[in-house]
C-alpha cells in the first residue's frame, strides 16, 4: 500500500513525464512531498502560474509528450487559465493538475472551492474529478492519452486534497497506445491525381507536423512532387526557409505580396492545420465556405474535418503517417510546372527577408535591425521563442527557420508566452542557443520567469523590444482612430538593471550599432541574460510606421 500522490508521481514517470512545472500549494502538499528527492520526475518552480502554463506548453513542443503543471485550487487555476486557452487554440497537449477542496466540503462553497468542469469544459477535452484514490492511476493515464489523441489539447485533473493521502494497491498505470490513422490506398491515389492535375497546387503545413518523422515526410513529398509548401501560422520552422520549395509564412497579416502570390493556387492542401482564421487570413484563403479552389483537408479528428468549408477530399488521418503514405504515388519526377511555381512562390518568399530600411529612428532602433543581427549571429540550431506583439512580425519576415532552427511562438496570441517558454526550452535543451523575443508590455507579465531561470540552471537569453507601448494595441488604435492615443502608453523599468538585480547579465542597446555587439556578448556568456533594445515606436510594424498610418486613415476620410 502506498499514498495515492506517489502512485500519481510514479504513472507520470511512466508516460515518460520527467519533468513538471508549479506554483507549490497546499491543495496538492502530498504532491509535493512526494516529488522531494525524485530524480526521475523533477518539480519547476515557477513563479506564476501562468508562467508554469507556459512552461509546460514549450516542453510539450520540444519533449514529444503532454506538458504537465500543477497548481493549486481557485486562484490558482485562475491564473493557470491562460495555458489551459492557448494549448486549446494551438493544439498543444497538455495535461493540468489542480488541486481540490477536500471531499466532504465539495459543493459548500468551501475556501478557494471550483467546479472545475464549469470553468474549463468549454476550453479543455476533459475535465475529470478524482474522488475514488483506487481510480487515480488510471485516471492520469486517460488523460495523458487524450492530451494528444485526436486533437492535442488541455485535459484538467482535479486533485482533492485529502484523496492524495489515502492508501493505494496496485501497480502505476502504464501508457495507452495511441490511435494513428492513415488514409486508404484509394484516398491516397485520389490525392496524387488531383496533384498531377493541377497547375498550381499549394500544401499548407502546421503544428502537428511539429517532430522529426513529421518534418521529415513533409520535406519529402514537397520534393517528390514538386509541392510549395506555405507554413501556417507560427510554425516557419516546418521546412528550411532556404529550400526551394519553401513559400512563405501565413502568419498574421501576411505581407500583400505573399497573400495575393498564393491565392493563385488552384488546390489546396491543408495538412496538420486546421485552416484557422489566422492562417486562411479571416477565412479568405482557402475561403469558407465555399473555397475558390479544391481543397484537401488532413486533420486526426472528424469534428474538424469539413467543419467549416466544403471540401474535396476530407481525410481523418494522422498527418505524418498520411504524407508518408502519399510519397509512394508521388511521379518518377515532379511535374515541370509544380516546379516553376514553388519557384517563384519561393522567389516571393525569399524576397520578403530582404529588407534595407533605415535602422535607426529618432525614438529609437527599428526591429527590423535587431531580427537581422540575430539572424547573422545564431546557431542554425538555436531555439527561438516569440512572444505576441508587433516586434514579432520582424522576427517572422527576417529571421530563417527550419533546418535545425526552432519556432516556439503561440498562436493563440497570447502575451507572456515567450519568457517561461525560454526558460522552459533552454532546461529541456540545454546545449542549444535559446533566444526569446518579447515585447515590454509582455515581459512584465511573466519576465519574472527570470527567477526561475537563475534558480534552475537555465541560460536563455531575452531581447526586450522596449518602445514604451502596448505596441498591436496602438497600431489598431490608429488605423481606426487615428491620433486618439488611449490606453496604450507604457512607464517602463530600466529592463538591463532589472536583469542585474536577478543575478542575470544585462545589456541595454540604444540605436542599431550596439546590436551586434550585446547579442554576441549575450550569448557568449551562456548565463542569463536580458537585451533591452529602445526600440523605434514610430516603426510601429514591419509593414507601416505610425506616420503612414496616419496618412491613409486621412486618406479614408476623404
Amino acid at each position: 500500500m502506498r499514498r495515492a500522490a506517489d502512485l500519481l508521481i510514479d504513472t507520470l514517470a511512466a508516460h515518460g513525464v520527467d519533468r513538471v512545472f508549479c506554483v507549490p500549494g497546499e491543495s496538492y502538499l502530498s504532491v509535493l512531498d512526494g516529488l522531494a528527492g525524485r530524480a526521475d520526475v523533477v518539480a519547476v518552480t515557477a513563479r506564476h502560474e501562468s508562467g508554469a502554463g507556459f512552461m509546460a506548453l514549450a516542453d510539450a513542443r520540444l519533449a514529444g509528450r503532454p506538458g504537465v503543471a500543477f497548481v493549486s485550487r481557485g486562484p490558482g487555476a485562475m491564473n493557470a487559465a491562460i495555458a489551459v486557452h492557448s494549448a486549446q487554440q494551438d493544439a498543444v497537449p497538455l495535461v493540468l493538475f489542480i488541486g481540490q477542496v477536500e471531499r466532504a466540503h465539495r459543493h459548500m462553497g468551501a475556501f478557494q472551492e471550483i467546479d472545475y468542469e464549469r470553468v474549463f469544459g468549454a476550453m479543455a477535452k476533459w475535465v475529470v474529478e478524482v474522488r475514488d484514490a483506487a481510480r487515480l492511476a488510471d485516471t492520469v493515464a486517460t488523460a495523458l492519452h487524450a492530451a494528444q489523441s485526436g486533437t492535442p489539447g488541455p485535459v484538467v485533473v482535479a486533485l482533492p486534497e485529502d484523496m492524495l493521502e489515502d492508501a493505494v494497491d496496485g501497480a502505476a498505470a502504464q501508457p495507452l497506445a495511441r490511435p494513428r490513422a492513415g488514409a486508404s490506398q484509394d484516398d491516397l491515389r485520389r490525392v496524387a491525381a488531383l496533384i498531377a492535375a493541377a497547375r498550381r497546387p499549394l500544401l499548407i503545413a502546421g503544428g502537428l507536423l511539429k517532430h522529426e518523422a513529421g518534418r521529415a515526410a513533409l520535406q519529402a513529398v514537397a520534393e517528390a512532387f514538386g509541392l510549395p509548401v506555405a507554413a501556417a501560422v507560427r510554425h516557419a520552422d516546418l521546412l528550411p526557409n532556404d529550400h526551394p520549395q519553401y513559400a512563405g509564412h501565413l502568419a498574421y497579416g501576411a505581407p500583400a505580396e505573399l497573400a495575393d502570390a498564393v491565392r493563385e493556387a488552384d488546390l489546396v492542401l491543408g495538412i496538420g492545420t486546421r485552416l484557422g482564421d489566422v492562417t486562411t487570413q479571416g477565412y479568405a484563403f482557402p475561403a469558407a465556405p465555399r473555397p475558390a479552389q479544391d481543397v484537401v483537408h488532413v486533420w486526426p479528428d472528424a469534428a474538424v474535418v469539413g467543419h467549416i468549408r466544403q471540401l474535396a477530399v476530407g481525410l481523418v488521418a494522422d498527418p505524418a503517417v498520411f504524407l508518408a503514405d502519399l510519397r509512394a504515388f508521388a511521379p518518377a519526377r515532379p511535374a515541370a510546372a509544380h516546379l516553376a511555381w514553388s519557384e517563384r512562390l519561393h522567389r516571393v518568399a525569399a524576397g520578403l527577408r530582404r529588407w534595407d530600411g533605415p535602422r535607426d529612428a529618432e525614438d529609437g532602433a527599428v526591429f527590423g535591425a535587431v531580427a537581422q543581427a540575430a539572424d547573422r549571429l545564431l546557431d542554425d540550431d538555436a531555439i527561438i521563442t516569440i512572444d505576441s506583439g508587433n516586434f514579432g512580425g520582424w522576427v517572422q519576415r527576417l529571421m530563417r527557420f527550419g533546418g535545425g532552427r526552432t519556432m516556439l511562438a503561440p498562436s493563440s496570441g497570447a502575451m507572456g508566452y515567450g519568457v517561461p517558454a525560454a526558460v522552459a526550452a533552454s532546461l529541456r535543451c540545454p546545449g542549444r542557443q535559446v533566444v526569446c523575443f518579447v515585447g515590454d508590455g509582455g515581459f512584465l507579465m511573466t519576465g519574472n520567469e527570470l527567477a526561475t531561470a537563475m534558480q534552475c540552471g537555465a541560460r536563455p537569453v531575452l531581447i526586450v523590444a522596449d518602445n514604451g507601448s502596448y505596441g498591436t494595441i496602438r497600431m489598431h488604435q490608429e488605423k481606426h482612430f487615428p491620433e486618439r492615443v488611449s490606453a496604450t502608453a507604457l512607464h517602463n523599468p530600466d529592463f538591463a538593471a532589472l536583469a542585474r538585480t536577478y543575478g542575470a547579465l544585462g545589456y541595454a542597446v540604444n540605436h542599431s550599432g550596439e546590436i551586434d555587439a550585446a547579442l554576441a556578448a549575450a550569448l557568449a556568456a551562456r548565463r542569463p541574460a536580458v537585451v533591452a533594445v529602445r526600440t523605434s515606436l514610430q516603426h510601429i510594424s514591419a509593414a507601416a510606421t505610425i506616420g503612414q498610418l496616419r496618412a491613409r486613415a486621412a486618406g479614408a476620410r476623404g
